[in-house]
């Protein structure tokens, strides 16, 4: 029997609540897995996303400021389990060393303001 849930609000089993979570951990995490996922989060301020199938397992991207997705990979990352913030963040500084925000502070530096731009 196939289950398929949207929006997946619930990934641990204390998110059922706390007289929940061992009936939670038997009935949904034991018997069903991942198929496909899609989840966008915030990393060190940087737009993150991360995919899941289940034949290729985790992917991970960061967004730059222009829209262009980064790929975040490290061969020590087991695939098949999500990576986790630190990890994620770890390889984000290496892929773009500067944050966000020192990235649009530059830019101003170079360009002038956003509302003084011609």
């Amino acid at each position: 029997r196939a289950l398929i849930l949207f929006n997946r609000q619930f990934t641990r089993p204390a998110d059922f609540g706390f007289f929940n979570k061992g009936e939670a951990q038997k009935v949904i995490f034991e018997n069903y897995q991942w198929g496909f996922a899609f989840q966008e989060i915030a990393c060190r301020g940087e737009d993150v996303k991360l995919t899941f199938e289940q034949s290729c397992g985790w992917q991970a991207c960061v967004v730059d400021e222009n829209g262009v997705e980064i790929a975040l990979k490290d061969d020590s990352w087991n695939k098949m389990v999500r990576p986790d913030y630190a990890e994620l963040e770890r390889k984000i500084n290496e892929v773009l060393p500067e944050p966000l925000w020192m990235r649009k502070i530059g830019e101003a530096q170079e360009k002038g303001l956003k509302f003084q731009r011609k």
